[in-house]
């Protein structure tokens, strides 16, 4: 047993991750995600189309950038592999500009064919007006699987 899957089988109800930044969202990062994802809606890609078509003051974040963000939160607390389950739902718009703040915390723990079976609750929340944009949580399994 590692020293992370010790750390994380220690881990009790209520505990609380290290929390994420995205640090300021911007127009370029948006359109990087946009090329990478093959998801070009004009929604996050066309300020004009934005504007004029859905009513907005500009493009908005992919919700699954926001979602890779939650997920991040996983992958930099487990091992490889551990990650289980993972769901999220979409509360609000993240804009360009915005700041995440993303945390996670430890709402489940039980024992599954011999492996630890850790829930966090994940959100990731404007730091600019503290809504929070998405929700979610994951699973983690430490130990035999």
């Amino acid at each position: 047993m590692n020293e992370q899957t010790r750390k994380l089988g220690s881990l009790q109800v209520g505990d609380t991750l290290p929390t994420l930044q995205t640090g300021s969202i911007s127009r370029h990062t948006i359109a990087l995600y946009a090329a990478g994802s093959s998801d070009l809606n004009p929604i996050h890609t066309d300020i004009d189309f934005a504007k004029n078509k859905a009513g907005l003051s500009d493009v908005i974040v992919h919700g699954m950038f926001v979602m890779g963000y939650l997920a991040k939160i996983g992958t930099e607390n487990a091992p490889a592999g551990a990650i289980r389950r993972i769901k999220t739902q979409f509360r609000a718009m993240t804009n360009v500009g915005d700041n995440l703040h993303c945390i996670g915390k430890v709402t489940d723990k039980k024992t599954h064919d011999g492996a630890t079976i850790l829930t966090w609750a994940l959100a990731a929340t404007r730091q600019s007006d503290g809504v929070v944009v998405a929700t979610g949580e994951i699973d983690i399994a430490v130990g035999a699987a």
